[in-house]
């Protein structure tokens, strides 16, 4: 099983991943850190070819901040290429995310059988550097089930 992390170090609890990243690493877990475009994020996940791998990151999707989702990752489905442009035009305006990876993850294509995402909802997104108490909490939670479930288990 292969660890990947995204975050936005600039955007407070948009970090998450990354301090997830960091707190694996101190316990002797090899991580690979994602950043950039999508291009560039599926571009360097592939390279690594995972079989199975867990991706970590935050996400903004309305639940209470804080709040953890782990699923198994399947592609988005796009009415049309125009809705798929749309999907991946944040990032190409430079946005670093968690949510960007996924849809190129979708539109591009990966050879992975098995992706699990698991993803913490932000308490702030502001510009900054450094999490939220409540986003270092998230990143503590995060790291304890994957050395549990992922890489002890």
């Amino acid at each position: 099983m292969m660890i990947f992390v995204i975050g936005h170090l600039l955007k407070s609890d948009c970090a998450v991943g990354l301090r997830v990243g960091e707190l694996l690493k101190e316990a002797g877990v090899q991580v690979y850190e994602l950043s950039g475009d999508l291009f560039t994020m599926v571009d360097e996940f592939n390279k690594l070819s995972p079989k199975r791998a867990v991706v970590v990151g935050a996400a903004e999707r309305g639940r209470p901040p804080g709040t953890i989702t782990e699923y198994l990752f399947k592609p988005y489905k796009f009415e049309d290429e125009f809705d798929a442009l749309e999907a991946m035009r944040p990032s190409l305006e430079g946005r670093i995310s968690l949510e960007d990876f996924l849809v190129g993850l979708s539109v591009l294509g990966t050879a992975a059988e098995e992706i699990y995402v698991i993803e913490c909802e932000p308490y702030s997104t502001a510009p900054g550097i450094g999490l939220t108490p409540g986003g270092e909490q998230c990143a503590r939670e995060i790291a304890r089930r994957i050395l549990e479930r992922y890489v002890q288990g």
